[in-house]
This record gives C-alpha cells, structure tokens and sequence, in this order.
C-alpha cells in the first residue's frame, strides 16, 4: 500500500510517497515533487491541474491520501486557493482525509524518526503528514 502526504502551500501541492510501517518504512522518490497552479481562475489551468494530480496518483498507484489540515481563519488560516486544490484533490477516486497538525505533533513525539536525506526540505510537512498515517 502506498500512501500520499500532502501540504498544501499557496498554490503548490507538495507530495510525499511512503509505504510500510512506522517501524520499517521507505519513500518511494518520484518526480514530480509538487505541482503548482499558476491562476486558479482559469478553468483550463483548473482542470490541467486536476489531470495532472490524478495522473500521478493512478502512476504511482497511490491508494490513500492524508492532506495537512489547514485553519478557515486566524494566524494560520489557509488561502482560497489552498481550499480549491484540497477540493479537487479530495475528488480522487481513493480515500482522501483531513490530519490535523495537532495530531501530526502527537505522531512526531510518540514515534522517533529520521527524515530521509532524499526529501527536499520543502517536503518535510508532506513526509510527516503521510509518516503519522503508517500503520
């Protein structure tokens, strides 16, 4: 089984690919890392994105996606961008749920880990979002 951490940042999707377990995982690398959309009120860029996305969820034969939940309002609220791509993303045909980043911070201080060297630092929150999710 592999799964998909995402953060969404801005306009970009950033993704980690994991599978295993907590205790004996490996990432698969692949390209690409994340995806962007550059203007969100173009149907054609919208639907480009979508395509893309789902694209690299059937190739890389992803079967749960796990999406760092992002705040409506205050300090850390997401932007509306942000919000459409979670949207589109949650319409793959896989199981697709929301992880809060308090549970993200339980996950990291119960269970020890090393972030592989192969993850690009803008990756980090993707890899600890789809690693909280290992069984």
């Amino acid at each position: 089984m592999i799964i998909c951490g995402i953060e969404l940042s801005s306009s970009e999707a950033r993704f980690t690919l994991l599978k295993g377990n907590k205790e004996n995982f490996t990432l698969v690398d692949v390209e690409p890392r994340k995806l962007k959309i550059n203007d969100e009120t173009d149907q054609g860029e919208v639907k480009a994105f979508k395509d893309s996305i789902f694209t690299f969820f059937r190739e890389n034969k992803v079967s749960k996606i796990f999406i760092k939940k992002r705040g409506k309002k205050g300090a850390y609220a997401g932007g509306t961008v942000g919000f459409k791509l979670e949207g589109i993303i949650q319409l793959y045909d896989c199981p697709v749920v929301l992880i809060s980043p308090q549970t993200i911070s339980v996950a990291k201080k119960r269970n020890s880990f090393i972030i592989p060297r192969k993850i690009r630092k803008y990756q980090h929150t993707a890899f600890e979002t789809a690693f909280t999710k290992l069984p």
